[in-house]
């Protein structure tokens, strides 16, 4: 684009939206956040006007065909992602939607089929544990070879206490489908085979989620287990380990100091997913709004959504056959 501003448009204002807002108008060089939209109008405008006097929509189509606006972040519940994402396509708008693509796998397949049918990349997804610099180095250590091939790998998601009820597909879709695109990006493999078990949170509700582990089987041999707490109880963490020939290499779940006092050891565990992640997000905006301005998609793609659905739709089934469960999905596009 001739354009040395990229003009954004935010969909959604909530917690992560209004993080997005502030990131894109205070740290973000070349971004201007130009218009906002939410069904909560109130919210809408104080994020507008903490945004430098945004426009307020109250239709999510309107501002995504608004003249002025150069690329759209959908940052809106997880229902409404599809079809925000396939009205940014069709208006030819580079977009940056939040995890999830969509809630199915049919949905994503939508927009595979609509963006290979545009002729190019117009679409990033919000895995931002790929911006991630302590995921990042370890992807460069494993990349080098110097811990050989990979055999297993070990995610851990540790969320602080939640008081909302939540179902095991919810927690499959909106939260370990993070940790199902770790392990495909950092394994540089996709998965072939689930089988996940999960504890209750109301014994009586045998869909309520408190705990799960996925047991995952990779393209090429190596295996895993993606670790899941929806209630820790402590705090919130993410780490993960990788096994290879040679060695073993891992994160840390946090970045405090570690604490020698009064015959103790101790350390500060990260009070939730924006302080954990918070640079992650700097970095993952700076990396979008560079490639609007070059037209050169980068990130996690359209693919990366609709095959971590299609590993999240396997878990699912795994849940309610009680048993392992192939991942299938369609041949990837020659444009991913």
């Amino acid at each position: 684009m001739k354009n040395r501003i990229v003009n954004v448009g935010l969909i959604g204002t909530g917690m992560i939206g209004s993080l997005h807002a502030g990131v894109l108008s205070n740290q973000t060089d070349g971004a201007r956040v130009v218009a906002v939209m939410d069904v909560d109008g109130d919210r809408a405008a104080a994020v507008a006007t903490e945004s430098g006097g945004a426009r307020v929509y109250s239709d999510a189509d309107a501002l995504i065909k608004a003249a002025d606006v150069d690329a759209v972040l959908i940052a809106s519940p997880d229902a409404f992602h599809a079809e925000g994402a396939l009205a940014c396509i069709a208006a030819g708008k580079p977009v940056l939607c939040e995890k999830p693509l969509a809630t199915t796998r049919a949905d994503a397949e939508r927009i595979l089929g609509a963006e290979m049918a545009a002729g190019r990349r117009l679409l990033q997804v919000g895995f931002m544990r790929e911006y991630d610099r302590a995921h990042r180095a370890l992807v460069d250590l494993l990349r080098s070879g110097d811990i050989g091939r990979a055999l297993r790998f070990r995610g851990i998601h540790m969320n602080p206490t939640r008081s909302r009820y939540i179902t095991v597909d919810t927690a499959i879709v909106n939260s370990l489908i993070h940790d199902i695109h770790s392990a495909r990006f950092m394994m540089g493999a996709e998965i072939a085979e689930v089988f996940l078990r999960w504890v209750p949170a109301n014994p009586e509700d045998a869909r309520s989620a408190r705990y799960a582990i996925i047991h995952v089987s990779f393209d090429g041999g190596a295996i895993g287990t993606l670790e899941w707490s929806g209630d820790s109880g402590y705090g919130y963490e993410v780490e993960v380990e990788i096994t290879g020939e040679t060695g073993t290499a891992g994160t840390t779940g946090n970045h405090s100091p570690i604490l020698r006092q009064g015959g103790t050891r101790s350390q500060a565990i990260t009070p939730d997913w924006p302080d954990r992640f918070f640079d992650a997000y700097v970095d993952e905006l700076a990396a979008w709004i560079s490639s609007v301005m070059t037209g050169q998609a980068t990130g996690p793609s359209a693919w990366d959504g609709y095959m971590s659905l299609v590993v999240a739709e396997a878990c699912i089934k795994s849940t309610e056959s009680g048993q392992p469960e192939q991942v299938i999905g369609v041949e990837r596009p020659a444009m991913y």
